[in-house]
């Protein structure tokens, strides 16, 4: 094949109200195969968990986490195509050597931002108990929070669906998707919100069709935000901003 083409990311505004539709549509695809979606969400919660309990533990969770999140946003695409799902799909990625490198980038990138802003976290606390209140450390904090999340995103999904290999424009392009989209992912952050809270009288056991809805429904967000499109080789550049 004559490799004169490209590809060409494009990263589209959608409306305000967006994310009612991606809740809809989520919650159509859980109901296709809801154990299924259980399992595979509690083998994510499980690998957080243990991560939590060592160091080591933590790092090798870190490194797991792009391909178990590959996983599920695989399967919801194979729902959407009519496909049979199973739960063995959550480790397909981890098979696959086209996007090894990359994941294992990203995570490595991920756990380098993270360290400061722990080191952040932890001087805050240290204030906090000598009864120092520092407003502007603490919004330092949550912007630089904020930003980090925008940064990682949709990276994991712009790795694996668009095969872009460069950190650099896998992280600019998650940014300038959430930047262009700040308001219906605002929306969303609200209808994630009163969603939680409607599981309080359940003891929060309602979470546990919640959070699984709530990922579909994000990955859904990132079919609204992005487009491809071929353009001649020379033409440098893979992001339209």
């Amino acid at each position: 094949m004559n490799n004169q083409f490209q590809i060409k990311l494009i990263v589209r505004r959608v409306k305000a109200l967006a994310p009612l539709q991606w809740l809809q549509q989520a919650w159509q695809i859980f109901k296709q195969a809801p154990l299924i979606w259980l399992l595979m969400f509690a083998t994510l919660i499980l690998t957080a968990l243990l991560g939590s309990l060592h160091t080591i533990l933590n790092i090798i969770a870190l490194f797991l986490s792009p391909f178990l999140t590959a996983g599920i946003y695989k399967s919801i695409v194979a729902v959407q195509k009519k496909e049979t799902i199973k739960y063995s799909d959550l480790f397909i990625p981890l098979q696959q050597p086209n996007c090894r490198m990359v994941f294992i980038r990203l995570a490595a990138v991920n756990i380098l931002a993270a360290v400061p802003l722990s080191v952040l976290a932890q001087h805050i606390f240290t204030q906090q108990q000598s009864g120092i209140h520092d407003p502007w450390l603490m919004l330092l904090f949550v912007a630089s929070s904020i930003v980090i999340w925008m940064v990682f995103a949709y990276a994991v999904a712009i790795a694996y669906f668009l095969q872009e290999q460069r950190l650099l424009a896998i992280m600019q392009a998650s940014f300038v998707a959430c930047w262009r989209n700040i308001t219906p992912l605002v929306v969303f952050a609200v209808l994630s919100f009163l969603l939680t809270l409607l599981t309080v009288p359940t003891l929060f056991i309602g979470l546990v069709v919640v959070i699984p809805i709530l990922n579909i429904a994000f990955f859904l967000s990132f079919n609204d935000f992005f487009a491809l499109q071929v353009k001649p080789k020379d033409d440098e550049g893979v992001l339209e901003v």
